[in-house]
């Protein structure tokens, strides 16, 4: 004959397994990138006051973004790097209940801008590279 204690301890241990089968656990790895990376470093390509915008769309190809100004263009190029790591334990069904949840999320970017005078010759620039400090995961 099995008791009522026995009973109620073979009840926790079955729901017990019951709620371990049903857990989903998920791992996910997430990449974006946006914009067309910055291949040559300006400081080789870029002469001030002789480079032309003909030079540096054949280098760099067409920008982000142009920015009209009465004394010049401006031409902005960024690439945006986002990597994302995520993991999760949960009950899914029927109460759907998270029990652990881990995101990291690093996002960096490499800009640079080209200022040009009014005839289309470089006047000045600036870049910053960001991208390479991203971690590896």
């Amino acid at each position: 004959m099995v008791s009522i204690r026995e009973r109620k301890s073979c009840g926790k241990i079955l729901a017990f397994m019951v709620l371990w089968v049903s857990l989903t656990c998920s791992c996910s790895i997430g990449r974006v990138y946006i914009g067309s990376e910055i291949k040559y470093d300006p400081r080789d390509e870029i002469h001030v006051g002789t480079t032309t915008k003909s030079d540096i769309l054949g280098i760099y190809g067409p920008p982000s973004r142009i920015q009209r100004q009465y004394d010049g263009d401006i031409f902005v190029y960024v690439y945006l790097r986002k990597n994302s790591t995520q993991f999760f334990i949960a009950v899914p069904y029927p109460i759907r209940l998270s029990l652990i949840k881990y995101t990291k999320t690093q996002q960096k970017n490499d800009s640079l801008a080209i200022l040009f005078d009014k005839d289309g010759v470089v006047k000045n620039y600036g870049f910053q590279r960001g991208t390479w400090e991203l971690s590896q995961f």
